[in-house]
């Protein structure tokens, strides 16, 4: 039975949950080597599932648990010489490949040399476990993280969550430009994603970043055809705004046809951001932009979208079973009430988390119910989000949050755009004085002295701590500063201390 939008919450939280417990008894626990294994070191019996009480025996998940040793998060069926201890594919599955084998005529067969009917049913099962997509994280919280999809994740997962797409209002007869850099990551594969298995596909036009192709043509790209719709991540698509109200103000462009919708993830949006946003796409002519906020991850394997402003993402309860916990207690928290959000796959093959620590601390957290604007049943993640572990530093002794120290820049008039450095006098001792150094790019006509001096108040006023030093710099520099380490996420807060809280 599929899940259903129009039950209540209750009904779709029980269904998710028993479908997850079937899943783990059916496939995690045979197949998955690391689950298996930590299934009997803890005496849990995936056959005797049944409550949320059996669920939280099972231990959480992290980031440090997965690098050890990633291809153990893969399901896989034994085969000879394979390290790990998991079961062979089931009687019943082989049958179901041989009667998929005579269903179906394969590509290889028709242009390969002859095989035998053995060697077709091998290729029925390397559908479903063989992994033939991959790609990795940004590393912004350590080492990356790899996620591996098969041919199942792509026909059978991947279209529910990409066609998540359409709850904000997209049509497969609109056109969109994507401006996520071309990189082995979930951000610029979740836009390919959607194009290729939603219904019958979608116009999209992939840059693949400004390395790829310029910002300037780019420009001049989006104004030799109408675009409903700008992808990207909130920093870059900023620096894209500017450069593109300064070629149209110069003639060096024509101006492009109004834009319907701005889907950006990657990073978080604060009130701040989206109000500068808003106000550079007005002045390229797209005054009536709607901004649509996304959440993902590579461990989630999939990213998930508002379906309207401000709303909060809407996140799939039929692929994934959701948890919030208490950041320090890692109990259970309510729906609604602030957490860090945890997460099991459900129907997946390839990487498989269960009870993954996200470690996103979700302040506004997580409703489960039906949303007032689309009308469907499903949990909604309700920002702002933070980082449960990362989100603050010590500086001068006084606790600043990241996000507070951005947003007391990005608000100060004739601010274009900035990078934080925090840093020691002396680096190579951790015991001197932290310093402070804002690098800033100024709106055009913008006066300098007073810009700085607006910074140090505003400054000082959200965090409590006074900047060392403000140099202004040209905005391709900061855009250098920014994207120079990851080529994805632009870094705000650099933090070269050896030892910091």
């Amino acid at each position: 039975m599929a899940i259903s939008y129009e039950w209540t919450p209750e009904e779709q939280q029980n269904y998710s949950r028993n479908k997850l417990f079937k899943y783990i008894k059916d496939y995690v626990n045979p197949y998955h080597p690391y689950y298996r294994k930590l299934f009997r070191e803890n005496g849990i019996d995936p056959d005797r599932l049944s409550s949320l009480d059996d669920l939280r025996r099972i231990p959480i998940t992290t980031k440090e648990d997965t690098v050890v040793d990633q291809k153990a998060f893969v399901m896989q069926p034994r085969v000879e010489g394979a390290p790990y201890d998991v079961e062979e594919i089931s009687s019943g599955k082989k049958l179901e490949y041989a009667y998929r084998t005579l269903t179906i005529r394969y590509l290889r067969d028709v242009y390969g040399k002859p095989r035998s009917f053995t060697d077709r049913v091998k290729q029925s099962a390397a559908a479903e476990w063989n992994p033939i997509h991959f790609h990795m994280s940004g590393g912004t919280t350590g080492a990356p993280s790899m996620a591996t999809y098969t041919n199942h994740d792509l026909k059978n997962v991947i279209p529910w969550i990409a066609g998540m797409f359409y709850l904000f209002g997209w049509e497969p007869t609109m056109r969109a430009l994507n401006m996520f850099p071309a990189l082995p990551h979930l951000a610029f594969f979740q836009v390919l994603f959607a194009e290729f298995t939603c219904d019958h596909g979608s116009a999209i036009f992939h840059t693949c970043g400004g390395k790829a192709i310029p910002t300037e043509k780019q420009v001049v790209i989006a104004g030799m055809m109408p675009f409903d719709m700008y992808i990207g991540i909130p920093s870059y698509i900023t620096y894209w705004l500017k450069t593109a109200a300064e070629m149209i103000e110069g003639a060096a462009a024509p101006k492009p046809a109004p834009v319907k919708y701005a889907v950006m993830a990657a990073e978080p949006l604060s009130d701040e951001y989206r109000a500068r946003l808003k106000s550079q796409f007005e002045r390229i002519g797209s005054p009536d932009i709607k901004i649509i906020e996304g959440y993902g991850s590579t461990e989630l394997r999939g990213a998930f979208f508002e379906c309207d402003e401000k709303i909060g993402m809407h996140l799939n309860p039929e692929f994934y079973f959701w948890e919030m916990l208490d950041p320090e207690t890692r109990e259970p928290v309510k729906w609604g009430e602030p957490g860090v959000l945890c997460f099991s796959h459900i129907g997946w093959r390839g990487s498989v988390l269960l009870r993954y620590w996200m470690g996103d601390l979700i302040q506004g957290g997580v409703t489960w119910d039906r949303c007032s604007s689309c009308g469907l049943t499903l949990p909604i993640l309700r920002p702002p989000i933070g980082r449960a572990t990362r989100d603050f530093t010590k500086i001068k002794g006084a606790r600043v949050g990241l996000a507070s120290f951005q947003n007391a820049v990005r608000r100060v008039e004739g601010v274009d755009s900035f990078q934080v450095v925090v840093t020691k006098e002396d680096e190579n001792d951790v015991t001197s004085r932290d310093r402070v150094l804002v690098f800033v790019s100024l709106n055009e006509g913008a006066d300098a002295e007073i810009v700085k001096s607006d910074i140090i108040k505003q400054v000082k006023f959200d965090t409590e701590i006074s900047p060392d030093k403000i140099e202004f710099e040209h905005s391709k520099k900061i855009e250098q500063r920014l994207f120079e380490r990851t080529g994805l996420k632009a870094d705000w807060v650099v933090d070269t201390r050896q030892l910091h809280l």
